[in-house]
């Protein structure tokens, strides 16, 4: 198990990106690419959960927390 409670994926490749809160009430995302450079991009959404669901999507994560090319992701 994760130490946050979630399913760890033994042999995958682990990714992080981070919702940023920006100053004027709205939302970041920062994450890696498949270079290992940050990348970072504005979110279209008012709300964290919804900054969340974005980032997500952007990135192509399923429920299982994989993307389609199997990378474990955490969204901090």
């Amino acid at each position: 198990m994760h130490p946050r409670g979630g399913r760890t994926h033994p042999g995958l490749s682990m990714k992080t990106a981070r919702i940023l809160d920006e100053e004027d009430d709205s939302y970041g995302l920062e994450y890696d690419n498949n270079l290992g450079q940050k990348n970072t991009m504005r979110l279209d959404a008012a709300t964290y959960e919804r900054a969340v669901r974005e980032a997500r999507s952007f990135l192509g994560i399923n429920l299982e927390n994989l993307d389609g090319d199997g990378t474990v992701w955490e969204i901090e």
